[in-house]
């Protein structure tokens, strides 16, 4: 198995937004992955703080690459761009890293309760794409548990935050009295971070909050929930000059706040408009932070907010890697155990293979020999295969759980050139 990505430790926003792929655009993306050589199984997992691909691969090297030409072709974007930005995770790295982001721990804000259900939705729709089998879904399914055993066993999630609440927080330090009493905020959006904004706000005792989406009954939906309001998109406008906080979060491929649509919200008033975009793609125009009156922060400005936060999860992290030890032990020792026997099968059958075309050259030659000697002839070269291949065989077997196995079963498909792959 294999992972290759960007995430927000190893790329800015400007990069990630560059990559992004929308849940509309992901089956898509699953079809045109399917065509590469290499390529065995795949799940594509894109949020706002990363991009990346776990896949299985026929060959390491190849099927890496394979998947650096699926960034730079299916988004457009020059592999000059990123590549010194990529990460590449292979084998017992690839499932750690795969943990790591179920549970939590790989995350800009350390137990983030968001990533999980982040991960499930990405591996659904590869299943239902038929990118996963074997491997794949059984690593996604021990990732589910090993996210739930973070989140239950420790108390990494205790106290949950998120992008949205931290935003709520950056917008509460933008002004003097360190408050939301009496700003009135505007949240554009209404799907899972318009919402987790919508809570943070009520926690921090904002009033006047009004929900803008592009379909009213979600903005409707979400307002009624919260006990707020909500106005169509198409006062997006409007609703921007009566606001001093914007937060947006919603899904689109393109920027829903442009310039020319700030620049005509700010004419009338004198005070500050704090703007967060915690979108990937961005949602608003980065330019718009040259507006006069306009304060503009996005994911990258979310950093010293989220570090400051992280407070006592930090010290459960240790904890969490101690599950994650455990589940990639039990993961190890049945991926290894289900790669010996179509490794020895392979193996087998090669041998006989072999032993039969031999046989098959002599026939002439043993043309004199009688029935009876001819079957003491095919039993005496099946012993000799059986005996030549009982030590590697057993050998096989005893470290099939073990790294060393790992290793072993790899070296024999190398020597005796066995074509079939283990696994699905």
């Amino acid at each position: 198995m294999v992972v290759v990505g960007l995430n927000h430790k190893t790329a800015p926003i400007g990069l990630l937004e560059k990559l992004a792929i929308g849940p509309d655009d992901l089956p898509k993306a699953l079809h045109q992955l399917d065509t590469y050589e290499h390529l065995l199984e795949g799940v594509v997992l894109s949020t706002c703080n990363r991009i990346e691909v776990y896949a299985l691969v026929s060959k390491f090297h190849g099927g890496a690459q394979d998947i650096r030409n699926f960034f730079a072709e299916f988004c457009h974007v020059a592999p000059e761009e990123f590549t010194d930005h990529l990460y590449t995770y292979h084998d017992d790295g690839a499932i750690r890293h795969l943990f790591r982001v179920a549970a939590g721990i790989d995350s800009m804000v350390v137990g983030e309760s968001e990533i999980l259900g982040q991960v499930r939705r990405a591996y659904q729709v590869a299943e239902e794409e038929g990118l996963v089998h074997r491997v794949m879904g059984a690593a996604f399914r021990q990732a589910f548990r090993v996210g739930k055993r973070a989140r239950t066993e420790t108390a990494v999630g205790r106290n949950p935050v998120s992008i949205s609440s931290a935003a709520v927080e950056l917008s509460k330090r933008a002004f003097e009295d360190g408050t939301l009493a009496g700003k009135r905020v505007v949240i554009v959006g209404a799907g899972k971070m318009g919402g987790l904004a919508a809570d943070a706000l009520a926690s921090s005792g904002a009033q006047q909050v009004t929900v803008v989406n592009r379909t009213e009954e979600r903005a409707q939906a979400l307002a009624d929930r919260m006990n707020v309001e909500s106005m169509p998109f198409e006062q997006l406008e409007q609703a921007i000059a009566m606001a001093d906080i914007l937060i947006c979060s919603t899904t689109s491929p393109q920027a829903v706040v442009d310039r020319p649509l700030l620049e005509r919200a700010m004419q009338d008033r004198s005070r500050q408009l704090f703007i967060v975009d915690i979108a990937v793609p961005r949602d608003v125009d980065p330019t718009v932070g040259e507006v006069p009156g306009v304060v503009l922060r996005d994911i990258d400005d979310l950093r010293g907010v989220v570090e400051a936060g992280i407070g006592s999860r930090v010290g459960e992290i240790s904890k969490v890697e101690e599950i994650l030890s455990e589940e990639l032990q039990r993961f190890v020792a049945w991926e290894r155990a289900g790669e010996v026997a179509p490794t020895i099968s392979a193996l087998v059958s090669k041998a006989d293979t072999v032993r039969a075309a031999e046989l098959e050259v002599l026939k002439r030659k043993l043309a004199t020999l009688s029935p009876e000697e001819m079957e003491a002839v095919d039993h005496l070269t099946r012993r000799i295969i059986s005996k030549l291949l009982h030590v590697p065989i057993r050998r096989a077997k005893e470290v099939a759980s073990s790294k060393q196995g790992y290793l072993y079963l790899n070296a024999l498909r190398e020597l005796f050139e066995l074509e079939d792959e283990p696994g699905p």
